[in-house]
């Protein structure tokens, strides 16, 4: 391999750190900017967390055998390669990976990736303040060759589930059995007859419960404020974000009271599926105040008595825990801490990711705002409610149009002040913390992101030109193809991906030679849904005519 330092600069280079997915759209974003993507990945792999590997490293994301990707193929998808309708609508790790090859294929990735390679520092170059260059520093870990360089950019993809955050409970040393972080676990055949307690009700820890109980003797899944428990499949077996991530309802859901539209997802959600409090698992808070977690086996383990949902950990023993509200011990044999991750950027110069109290100034989650240059990224660095994939590659997308000039960041000054207007909006939903300026909505985010370089739909427009298209935008799931309808590096099967996604839905759901049957929909809740509507749509209308 030609030694990635030489040779003369002759067209703007990126250093892209990480070669997990966000990594991967930068470099196909970068090179359509007729820009050098330089991509440094740590490992002998590319994929980030969605190759499966048995290391157990620090700062190395992985997944356990089980994990089942939380948001439906569809809605998941990258702008501009839908996925075969072969594969199922909820992907396991395995089927993820193969998607990633199959981009990587596709697109040409391979040959910007340099493996084994560790970043080991990203600091401002000497001319930064006229030039925006940065000096990075890799270590080639096959010969220990140390090497340092300066690119006109850089690019920061190496993820959020790297670092483990394990709390420490009292008596936690006296324990003389086994403590994990859920980011060790790969399969869950050593936990046969074991009495297990996994602490923490996030996706991570409700899958650890679910799977660990098809072995263990019993399985206590601890919580200190529960959790609000979507389902993957929504209305009629369908995909439940395909279901509810549609444009119609997100217009209700930003018109209306966030009391109201939370009081009613939450009554048609329990009615569905449980009642949260009844199963010991209901938040203090609102229903949009904190993540969901995605399952829908725990309910019946739980009816089932193979999981039993217990408070906080008060205190270890020797050989087992005391919950909170309780005096007596139950005896363990280990305990997995899913307790969440750290985020942390060792290799990066000190200060340049600020803090002011809690609100972490990442503009659009993305620029840190005190820096004059829109040349160093942060990407994939985000707590959506909505898929990942395609908010990743839109940062992509426009990071790249930053790096080639054709846009422009706004000063440092309004940035900031966008920054604590976010934190301050999200602080009357969420619980305050230190992340509180990342979480966002994934068709608000969208649309504000892909905003900013063209290539958000003009739905009123399209209203008039294309209403076939305009309905399946707006009574239709929010699929990411909408995104390259227009704008830079649009693609001519934007549209027929987004007309046909129903038959890439329903073909692995159908076995061979079935005849499907069409659903009648009986007529007096339909004719209210449908006026409701309309009733929506023509305020959409009005908002829009203002805008022009």
């Amino acid at each position: 391999m030609k030694d990635i330092m030489d040779g003369v600069q002759s067209k703007k280079r990126v250093a892209v750190i990480g070669g997990g997915v966000c990594g991967i759209c930068s470099i196909k974003c970068l090179k359509e900017e007729d820009v050098e993507p330089v991509c440094f990945e740590k490992t002998g792999f590319f994929g980030g967390t969605w190759r499966y590997h048995e290391d157990d490293v620090v700062g190395l994301a992985a997944v356990t055998s089980a994990t089942v990707a939380n948001n439906s193929k569809e809605m998941s998808a990258i702008s501009d390669f839908p996925p075969p309708k072969e594969i199922p609508n909820y992907l396991s790790h395995k089927k993820v990976y193969e998607m990633v090859c199959g981009y990587v294929n596709q697109f040409d990735i391979l040959r910007y990736m340099h493996f084994n390679h560790e970043v080991i520092s990203v600091r401002k170059a000497e001319d930064y303040e006229t030039s925006g260059k940065w000096t990075v520093t890799v270590k080639n870990l096959l010969t220990n060759k140390v090497m340092t360089d300066t690119y006109d950019g850089a690019f920061i993809c190496t993820g959020q589930f790297g670092y483990p955050n394990i709390p420490n409970f009292p008596g936690q040393d006296k324990f003389k059995g086994r403590i994990l972080h859920s980011k060790q676990l790969r399969t869950f055949e050593s936990f046969k007859n074991e009495r297990v307690v996994v602490v923490g009700v996030g996706c991570s820890g409700v899958d650890a419960a679910t799977e660990t109980s098809n072995f263990a003797e019993q399985v206590y899944l601890s919580s200190r404020n529960g959790a609000w428990i979507f389902p993957r499949l929504g209305p009629y077996g369908l995909p439940f974000d395909m279901c509810y991530l549609r444009r119609w309802s997100d217009f209700m859901y930003r018109t209306l009271p966030l009391s109201w539209t939370s009081w009613m997802f939450q009554r048609n959600l329990e009615r569905l599926k449980f009642n949260h409090a009844l199963y010991s698992l209901k938040p203090p808070s609102h229903l949009w105040a904190q993540d969901p977690v995605l399952t829908d086996i725990l309910p019946s383990r739980i009816i089932s008595g193979h999981v039993i949902v217990k408070n906080d950990i008060k205190t270890f023993t020797e050989s087992g825990v005391i919950f909170e509200g309780e005096t007596k011990a139950i005896e363990v044999d280990t305990v997995i801490m899913a307790t969440g991750y750290e985020w942390k950027f060792p290799f990066l110069e000190d200060g340049i990711i600020t803090k002011d109290g809690d609100c972490l100034n990442l503009y659009k989650c993305m620029y840190p705002t005190q820096l004059p240059h829109a040349t160093l990224a942060i990407l994939g660095f985000l707590l959506p409610l909505g898929p990942g994939f395609p908010l990743g590659e839109s940062q992509c997308r426009w990071a790249s149009l930053l790096i080639s000039g054709k846009c422009k960041l706004p000063s440092s000054k309004d940035m900031l002040a966008e920054v604590q207007k976010k934190y301050e909006a999200n602080l009357k939903r969420y619980k305050r913390s230190d992340r509180l300026t990342t979480r966002v909505d994934y068709i608000e985010y969208m649309d504000d992101i892909t905003s900013q370089f063209g290539a958000k739909p003009n739905l009123f427009k399209m209203f008039f030109t294309d209403p076939k298209l305009f309905w399946a935008l707006w009574l239709g799931p929010s699929l990411p193809y909408q995104y390259r309808l227009q704008g830079p590096h649009k693609w001519d099967g934007a549209r027929e991906a987004i007309l046909t996604y129903k038959e890439r839905m329903e073909y692995p759901l159908r076995r061979q030679g079935y005849r499907k049957t069409k659903r009648k929909f009986q007529g007096f809740p339909v004719k209210i849904f449908i006026a409701l509507i309309v009733f929506w749509f023509w305020i959409f209308v009005l908002a829009e005519v203002e805008n022009l």
